[in-house]
This record gives structure tokens, C-alpha cells and sequence, in this order.
């Protein structure tokens, strides 16, 4: 038995701070109160400090060239104990059976890794959704605590993914939504419709409107939308008061979270704006927790919880000393203590380098770039100089060309840091592109800039084999590579990774073709690689 002796609780149930004792047997909580260690029993004696529950993040993607495993060397530190992961990527590269090798290594992890179960792509791969009885089955995994955010929310009110909806709500999991831009009457159809969470409100009065429509609501602290310091601003009169409220950091890039940490960066932010530490606490714990269905294990300090706790300096300091999971010491001053997993990937697939591309001429519908990922469609006649673009699928099969404006001025760069899964090459010379092609494929999947910087993502194309360290410095050249080469944004590798989305708007290239976002209208299908015409 170890006994934490003399701390302070930070009891997220009442919203107070209790001087108590907390004992811990078997990684579980046994007694909270006063009365005195048994005689037998490891006291550790922390006076002073404040014993409080870790910190949970209930909506990450752990594939932003750092892994499942490398992720957690700055999450535990900075006390997140426990991260909901995304299944998508794995999925689609080595289907359940190769997801659930994964599943299975992280359950070693120094900290409690659940997962969410995806019902669709978010590729335009097919209007209609994963077979549900797949879905239903990835449910029933007792690591899975939710299916996966929508972001098709127009097949939502069109009754899509109505049988993998109903396969979740039968398994007793919320459903995650992704609701970008949607109107008060559109949340009404989603929550009518099942979604019971969003992550995507970008102002106060969206975060106000998914909460009046009994929508969780997460409030984003990431490298792409930093919007957790306006939206607190403005909602501050209504946070102490309003339910269903968590932080979440959304799958930030490296540099991110080695700069702000992950839930911990959230709660410095919420309580440097005046938000009462309790209040911050509960929406980083209990809170979560609730919408998890974890409640009864995780997100506070009482008995039959697990005894995963951060000891914090004081009341608002958030940077933990000691972190415990299970009872075991994970985490001291900043440092892992317990290695994360050294993961055995399933074999992923395959990528083939394409042919020179044919460069597209005449009218065409640029996607002209406001933002790190937002575009707008402009159909114009295509200009010397143009940035080509193409995805090609990884077994070289087929190609879905565009051209885009305002993102990059390189000869040829090629990467697999794509949504799709496939080859993303860009450039304004058929031959660079091609050789920026052959280069990432000679490499296995990463990124390369025709005779000039390169880079492997060795784990699906995604990810960079070894630490959290490896990934932090891929992407640091990358974002110096990209802004060399013109790009003129704040987030490269989310830019790349959207390109091939079917979610933001407005014009996206996808394995279904040159994709129009709002209207879900296909404008140019994909060609197969030996018939692409002459243009």
C-alpha cells in the first residue's frame, strides 16, 4: 500500500480543497480522509502540494509525425494521463486485425490510452459509410469509449451514417461530430440526428449554441485554431455555471505541444484569463470523464478510481512534480520515468512512384488558398507558373490533378503527409515533380523537395520512427523547407495533411476526384494513370 500523506484534494466532485490523506492498493484509491497510514503501509509525504486527478484529452489524432507512443513522452509529463485516440489512419492502412496489434502494444502504455471507433472516411473514398457491422464490432473493444468524429455532417442529415449511429448508441457510445460551419437550424438536425459532441466551434456563440443543444463541447487549444483564449474571453460569465464543457488540443503538430503541452498548456491558458482553478480542473477531469463513460474510474480523487493522479505545486500551477498511474510513479519533475512502447507496425501499404504528369490547361477550378486550409474556388484559365497538383494513389493506379494559387512556388515537392493516405505532389515543372515523386517513394512515404531537402515518415507515410524528438525536428525543417519554397501560412503540415480532405472548404483534391466541398459535386473525377490525355 502506498499512502499520499498530508496533501491537499483537489475534490472535483464538490468543487473544493480537502486536506486529506489518499491511499492507494492494487493502483486503485482506497480511502480518502484523515485517519493515519497503516504501519505497513510507503508513505509518501506530500504536504504542501495538491493531489489532483490527471488530466484527460478526449479527442487527439496520434499520428502528427509523432506516434501513439512518442506522443506521450510531453503528454505524462505535463500530466495528461489519459488520450483518446483516433483510429482512422490505422485502420484504413492495416485494417482491424493490424489496428488492433496496435491497440493491444498500447495497453502497455504509462498512461490510459482509450480510442474512438470511426463510422466514415473523411476522404470522399464513398458517400457511404464503414460497414456497420465492422463499426460494431471495433464498439465492443473495451478500449473504445466513442465512435469517431463525422466530419461529412452533410451525410449526417441526409441519413448516411444513420446504421453506424445506431450501432453506437446500442453500444452506449457517444457519437463525436465534426460540425465546421454548420448553422443553429444544421446543429439542430445533427443533435436530432445522434451527434453528441463537437470540437469545431470557432467563436463563443457557437460553443454557446452546441451547449444550448445538449451538444459536449470541446474547446480548442491547437496549433491550427488556438481558439481556446477568445472563446473563454467572451464565455466567461457562463462557464462556472455551464455543463458539458472539456478542453481538447485536437492532434496539435510536434512543436505545439513542445512549446504549450497538451491539456496542462489548456488549463495555464484557462486560469491566466481568471477562470477559478476548480472550475478549469473539473473541465480537465470529471468533466471529460462524464462523456467518456470513464467517470467511475477515472476523473477524480475517491475510492474504487484508479490512483492516476498528478501532485500539483499548489492551487492554478499546473505543471505536475509527481504523476501517477495505477499507483506507479510515471512521471517526475518533467521527465517520463516509464517508457512508453517500443510498437511493432503492422506492414503498411505500398507506394509506387508515378509517371511525369501531364500538366492541366484551359479553364479550371483553382483552389486558391485564404488560410492554412481554407480555400476558395476561383475557375480561371491556367497560368504559366501555376502550381500543378496531383494525388496519385499509392499503387499508382489513378490521379486526381488540380492546380492551386497563394501555397507554395517550388519546381516539385511530393509527400504522403496526407488525409487520403496517398501521394500528394505539388510543384510547376512536370520532371521536378516527378523526381520529388520517386524521391518519397525511394524512401518509403515523408516528404522531398526535388534535389533539396528530404525526409522519412517510415510508419505509413504519417509517422517518424523513434521519439517525440525525431518528429519535433522533421517538422521544424519542414515548416523552414516550406517557408523558403513561399508558403505563406502558420501551419504547413496541417495544410498538406487537408489537401485531400472532403470537410473544410472549398475545393479538395480526393481519391473521388476534384471535390467541391459544400455542394459535395465531384468537378473533375480521377483518371487512371496509363489513360491520362494529352492536354
Amino acid at each position: 500500500m502506498v499512502v499520499l500523506r498530508g496533501g491537499t484534494v483537489a475534490d472535483v466532485y464538490t468543487g473544493t480543497w480537502v486536506e486529506a490523506n489518499v491511499e492507494i492498493d492494487g493502483g486503485r484509491i482506497v480511502y480518502v480522509g484523515p485517519r493515519d497510514p497503516p504501519a505497513q503501509a510507503e508513505v509518501i509525504d506530500v504536504r504542501g502540494k495538491i493531489v489532483a486527478p490527471g488530466y484527460i484529452e478526449p479527442h487527439t489524432h496520434p499520428w502528427c509525425l509523432y506516434s501513439p507512443a512518442s506522443l506521450l513522452e510531453v503528454a505524462v509529463p505535463d500530466g495528461t494521463t489519459t488520450l483518446v485516440y483516433d483510429n482512422l489512419f490505422f485502420f484504413l492502412a492495416h485494417g482491424v486485425d493490424g489496428l488492433r496489434a496496435i491497440v493491444d502494444q498500447m495497453n502497455a502504455a504509462p498512461a490510459h490510452i482509450k480510442w474512438v471507433a470511426r463510422i466514415a472516411a473523411q476522404t470522399a473514398l464513398a458517400e457511404d459509410a464503414f460497414d456497420p457491422e465492422v463499426v460494431a464490432a471495433m464498439l465492443a473493444w473495451p478500449e473504445v469509449v466513442a465512435s469517431g468524429e463525422i466530419t461529412n455532417w452533410f451525410g449526417v442529415t441526409r441519413g448516411v451514417f444513420d446504421r453506424g449511429i445506431a450501432a453506437a448508441k446500442r453500444a452506449g457510445k457517444r457519437v463525436e461530430g465534426h460540425n465546421a460551419g454548420a448553422s443553429y437550424a444544421r446543429l439542430n438536425e445533427l443533435s436530432a440526428a445522434g451527434i453528441s459532441a463537437d470540437h469545431e466551434a470557432i467563436t463563443a456563440e457557437e460553443t454557446r449554441q452546441r451547449l444550448r443543444l445538449g451538444m459536449w463541447t470541446m474547446i480548442r487549444n491547437s496549433s491550427l485554431r488556438p481558439d481556446l483564449e477568445p472563446i473563454l474571453r467572451e464565455l466567461a460569465p457562463i462557464v462556472p455555471a455551464a455543463r458539458r464543457l472539456m478542453f481538447t488540443t485536437d492532434g496539435a503538430v510536434p512543436s505545439f505541444y513542445a512549446q504549450h503541452g497538451v491539456i496542462g498548456g489548456c488549463l495555464r491558458i484557462a486560469t491566466q484569463l481568471g477562470l477559478d482553478p476548480m472550475r478549469a480542473l473539473q473541465m480537465a477531469t470529471l468533466d471529460p470523464a462524464t462523456f467518456l463513460g470513464l467517470d467511475e474510474e477515472l476523473g477524480g480523487v475517491a475510492p474504487g478510481r484508479r490512483a492516476t493522479l498528478n501532485i500539483l505545486p499548489a492551487p492554478g500551477e499546473w505543471r505536475p512534480e509527481l504523476v501517477f498511474v495505477d499507483g506507479e510513479i510515471v512521471a517526475r519533475d518533467g521527465e517520463l520515468v516509464m517508457a512508453p512502447p517500443d510498437l511493432k507496425w503492422p506492414e503498411g501499404p505500398k507506394l509506387t512512384a508515378p509517371p511525369p504528369i501531364t500538366p492541366l490547361n484551359g479553364v479550371q477550378p483553382v483552389a486558391r488558398y485564404e488560410s492554412a486550409v481554407i480555400n476558395r474556388r476561383v475557375d480561371r484559365e491556367v497560368r504559366r507558373g501555376d502550381l500543378q497538383a496531383a494525388l496519385v494513389a499509392r499503387d499508382g493506379t489513378w490521379i486526381t490533378q488540380g492546380v492551386m494559387e497563394n501555397f507554395l512556388d517550388t519546381p516539385g515537392f511530393a509527400t504522403t503527409a496526407t488525409t487520403s493516405l496517398e501521394l500528394l505532389v505539388l510543384g510547376t515543372d512536370p520532371r521536378a515533380m516527378a523526381r520529388a515523386a520517386a524521391r518519397v517513394a525511394e524512401l518509403g512515404g515523408g516528404f522531398a523537395f526535388d534535389g533539396g531537402w528530404s525526409a522519412p515518415l517510415e510508419i505509413d507515410g504519417l509517422i517518424a520512427a523513434g521519439g517525440f524528438e525525431r518528429a519535433l525536428g522533421i517538422e521544424r525543417e519542414l515548416t523552414s523547407e516550406m517557408q523558403a519554397a513561399g508558403y505563406p501560412f502558420h501551419d504547413p503540415l496541417y495544410s498538406l495533411l487537408f489537401a485531400s480532405g472532403d470537410f473544410l472548404p472549398e475545393v479538395r483534391l480526393t481519391p473521388r476526384g476534384v471535390l467541391e466541398v459544400k455542394t459535395r459535386t465531384v468537378l473533375k473525377g480521377p483518371s487512371r494513370i496509363d489513360t491520362v490525355p494529352a492536354r
